[in-house]
């Protein structure tokens, strides 16, 4: 079948994947959901080698911050981009700059050089996984979607549960570098089978596509500003004096509540416009998202790094215990995929509780090292996401306006990356000030392995209010 030949119209897209000739160009795309994934908890379990390498445990938390916000603002701006320059050139342009990332990753010589790395890599990945959902929308009939995302999710769900492993199995043989030049690898096969495969003609680029000379649209402020305020709460984390750490964290928190609000005002918006009103259950959901996710980063984190200090635990058990967390999320969500609409109270609070009891759990299982208690802590913290993430994200469309149902779809996801930035780098400050970048003694790691998961708890108590403000509302 040519499929480059086909007009660019909703009818003649693909109704079936295997007879439309496009099943090699979708599992490229699905190589790009993995590279992303399996990279950003890949670096988790090699993080105790970095640090012995490197010596850069004070910015630990910033190789993680900014991949995360390389990805929202680089995500962000990919559905734009495309719609101007093409769904191939685009896709190629993210696959070199997410495997210079990696190259650069693997040669790093200071810590510094490793955290530009990983914001070329967050950036690429961000693109890259914006580009599957945009491609399948453009190249494939709507009845397609539901099949086609959910063998993405799957994917996802594989880099989740191997990319912890593929780090500990490097970080076990002291070769960490040798993890960022797999991936490297795989970003270089992925370029070169894109190259081939991908058509060049302007007819499979995005049906909303603008001639070439229009700009593209994104919410350029709102995620500049988003993103300063996220750094500087990282930069908080590097602080010694009490006071500094405050004042700079406090004001990278009043950032991200000016991105808020310009992003409600911008055009495009990032988010619903319902975003701070938490009077309508669509606020009260988002922030129930930003809250679980920022307050969960903790054994993401640190966990590798404190358990080595404290016990010698390789990171290959603690990739394991990652790995098992994203088993028990994925499973989880199977387990609830049926459930009817009128459990979706049941769920949501539910699982948000089961998060803050898993966090309460990791308070004493990381300090004290406990190893069953570190693997019962992420599995019921898996749980807990994966039993209410799909109901989280269902209600939030069934709460929106009809016009905002699309931006709401995507907003889930969206403020889950926004928190894993922010919380990862808020944790930097719970580190910092129990004294664990002064020095990695046993004293440190087990004060930090406290207060990492112990200064959120606040914060899931919210989480817990909102999503009983969530539930509690009548759907629009």
């Amino acid at each position: 079948m040519d499929t480059a030949s086909i007009p660019d119209t909703v009818d003649a897209r693909a109704t079936t994947l295997s007879a439309s000739g496009m099943t090699g160009r979708f599992l490229l795309l699905c190589m790009g959901i993995w590279l992303h994934c399996a990279d950003s908890l890949m670096t988790a379990t090699i993080a105790p080698a970095i640090v012995a390498d490197l010596q850069g445990i004070t910015y630990l938390n910033w190789t993680i911050s900014l991949y995360e916000v390389g990805a929202i603002i680089a995500g962000a701006a990919a559905a734009a981009l495309s719609a101007s320059c093409g769904i191939r050139r685009m896709f190629l342009s993210a696959t070199v700059l997410y495997g210079a990332g990696c190259a650069l990753g693997a040669l790093a010589p200071t810590m510094a050089v490793l955290i530009g790395a990983r914001l070329a890599q967050g950036m690429g990945g961000g693109v890259l996984v914006s580009l599957c959902y945009v491609a399948v929308e453009a190249w494939f009939a709507p009845a397609l979607w539901g099949r086609l995302f959910g063998i993405e999710a799957a994917v996802w769900g594989a880099g989740s549960l191997l990319g912890p492993l593929i780090g500990g199995v490097f970080a076990d043989v002291h070769a960490w570098r040798g993890a960022f030049w797999v991936f490297a690898a795989q970003s270089a096969l992925l370029f070169a089978l894109t190259a081939w495969s991908f058509p060049r003609s302007r007819q499979f680029n995005p049906p909303t596509a603008r001639p070439p000379t229009a700009r593209p649209r994104w919410p350029a402020t709102p995620l500049l500003v988003l993103s300063a305020g996220t750094l500087l709460i990282a930069e908080a984390g590097t602080a010694t004096n009490v006071a500094l750490a405050i004042s700079t964290g406090a004001t990278g928190a009043i950032l991200l509540y000016v991105a808020a609000r310009l992003d409600r005002v911008a055009d495009p918006r990032l988010l619903p416009q319902q975003l701070l009103d938490l009077r309508h259950p669509v606020g009260a959901g988002l922030l129930l998202v930003f809250v679980v996710c920022a307050a969960t980063t903790g054994f993401w984190v640190y966990g590798p790094l404190i358990a080595h200090i404290l016990a010698g635990t390789p990171p290959l058990v603690t990739g394991y215990i990652l790995a098992g967390e994203a088993m028990a999320w994925s499973l989880a969500t199977l387990a609830v995929s049926s459930a009817p609409a009128a459990a979706d109270r049941r769920l949501i609070v539910g699982g948000a509780v089961a998060i803050t009891v898993a966090a309460l759990g990791y308070t004493v299982a990381l300090p004290t090292c406990s190893l069953p208690g570190l693997v019962m802590c992420g599995l019921l913290q898996g749980v807990g996401f994966g039993v209410c993430w799909p109901a989280i994200v269902q209600r939030l469309i069934r709460c929106s306006s009809p016009t905002e149902r699309s931006l709401a779809s995507a907003s889930a996801s969206t403020v889950q990356r926004i928190g894993y930035a922010v919380g990862s780098a808020a944790v930097g400050i719970a580190a910092g000030l129990s004294g664990l970048n002064v020095g990695a003694s046993a004293m440190a790691a087990r004060s930090a392995g406290f207060w990492i998961f112990a200064a959120f708890i606040p914060l899931l108590l919210v989480a817990l209010m909102s999503a009983w403000r969530f539930t509690a509302a009548t759907e629009k």
